[in-house]
């Protein structure tokens, strides 16, 4: 068992820490009409579940192959380490079990870790173009886009080890209102069907202690 850093919170609301760093200006969400290749060449249906994320232009339109300006906020967490950062409910059983796969098929470190109610995972949902208290979803944070729902499920586990690839593979061909239906399913009875937790798991004290991020 993992040694956690928890938040105690009472049942039933968003936790939230006092003293958190400023919340960074969002980025813009800008609906793609059809999302870049997933990792490992898989490739996803359209649909409002993968956002571009542009800095807000303060002239001008910007080409749709300009690159993306990083913001200028306190912290940028992708300033110095490029890992994508995935979101998790850290209260939830089924999503603190999800995480432990995770981390034991990700021998290489390939993605980063923040409960969705750290002061990190707020800020990485306003980054978003997500409200900072939305714990609805789990989010695949990257530098240009986040990916929310069934379409962050498939790319996470298409950068996992094998066999999570080729199931990933197996998924993305389906249409997304589909997918995404299911994940809702699970996902807006989670607490009911694997129960939920009274402290929040905000880091790991053991060897995936630097794969968290926190503040």
């Amino acid at each position: 068992m993992h040694a956690l850093g928890v938040l105690q919170t009472p049942r039933g609301s968003p936790v939230a820490r006092q003293g958190a760093r400023a919340t960074p200006a969002p980025l813009r969400p800008v609906a793609t009409k059809r999302s870049n290749a997933a990792p490992g060449g898989a490739h996803s249906a359209a649909g409002s579940s993968s956002l571009v994320l542009r800095a807000a232009a303060s002239a001008g339109p910007t080409s749709s192959s300009a690159p993306v300006q990083a913001p200028n906020t306190v912290v940028d967490d992708f300033a110095t380490d490029q890992r994508p950062v995935i979101l998790f409910d850290g209260v939830c059983n089924l999503c603190n079990g999800g995480v432990n796969f995770m981390l034991q098929a990700d021998p290489t470190g390939i993605y980063r870790i923040a409960a969705l109610q750290s002061p990190a995972g707020r800020r990485l949902l306003a980054r978003c173009g997500r409200s900072p208290d939305d714990i609805s979803s789990i989010v695949l944070v990257e530098r240009d886009r986040c990916h929310i729902r069934s379409e962050a499920i498939l790319r996470i586990g298409a950068g996992l080890a094998m066999p999570l690839p080729a199931l990933a593979a197996l998924g993305f061909p389906f249409p997304l209102p589909f997918r995404d239906g299911v994940y809702d399913l699970v996902a807006n009875n989670r607490y009911s069907f694997f129960g939920r937790t009274d402290v929040c798991r905000l880091q790991d004290k053991g060897k995936f202690e630097a794969r968290f991020i926190v503040n």
